[in-house]
Order: C-alpha cells, then sequence, then structure tokens
C-alpha cells in the first residue's frame, strides 16, 4: 500500500514504527524544509495519538497514515492545492483521512490489542 510516487516525502522513513503525538506533527510542519508549508494532525483512535495527518507541501498536499500491520507510515493519497483555499484543503484532508481511519479500523484495533 505504499505510495510509490516520487513526490513521497523522504522522511517517512525516519519516523517513529508506530503512532506519533501532536507534537512531533508539529516539529514536521515548522522544519526547515522550504517545499514543507506545514502540518496537522488528525486525532486518532486513542486520545494523544495521532495516526493520520496532512502534509502540505509546495506542489502537493498528502494525507499521510500509520499502517499498524507494516508497523511504518506511508501516504495514503496526494492531492493538488492549487485554487484551493486553506479550509478547502483541510476539509478535503479531513474528509480522506476520515475515509481512512473508516476503513482501518478494525486493522487498527486488533493492532492495539497486540500491544
Amino acid at each position: 500500500m505504499t505510495d510509490g510516487s516520487k513526490t513521497s516525502p523522504s522522511f517517512l522513513s525516519s519516523l517513529p514504527s508506530q503512532p506519533i503525538t501532536d507534537d512531533i506533527v508539529k516539529q514536521i510542519g515548522e522544519n526547515d524544509n522550504p517545499k514543507i508549508r506545514g502540518a496537522m494532525g488528525f486525532p486518532g483512535s486513542s486520545p494523544g495519538t495521532i495516526e493520520a495527518f496532512l502534509l502540505d507541501m509546495e506542489a502537493k498536499t498528502h494525507v499521510i497514515v500509520f499502517d499498524p500491520d507494516a508497523e511504518q507510515w506511508h501516504v495514503y493519497k496526494s492531492f493538488e492545492t492549487e485554487g484551493m483555499s486553506h479550509q478547502q484543503m483541510v476539509d478535503y484532508a479531513s474528509e480522506l483521512a476520515n475515509e481512512w481511519l473508516a476503513q482501518s479500523l478494525s486493522d487498527r484495533i486488533a493492532a492495539a490489542k497486540k500491544h
């Protein structure tokens, strides 16, 4: 399920092999990479845990999700943001994150029970 496109953010492999905190998402959004405009986490299945976040980059916005089976992060979907307001981009990314959260619920519950 990994997005093999060359636009995948290269730092994904440096993320921990577990859900992250909002502080980590904030650090990603505020880092010095000129291609990154910002990041925003979506609430996960447990309080304080981020299992999906949006990464707003120069060319595209990525919805990045945690795959509990593979224990790694990957790009769920990417989309062009040209012509979108900030709120439209956030709303669309939220829809995508909610779609993934709904689809992956049973996998995430099973993974949580294993730990």
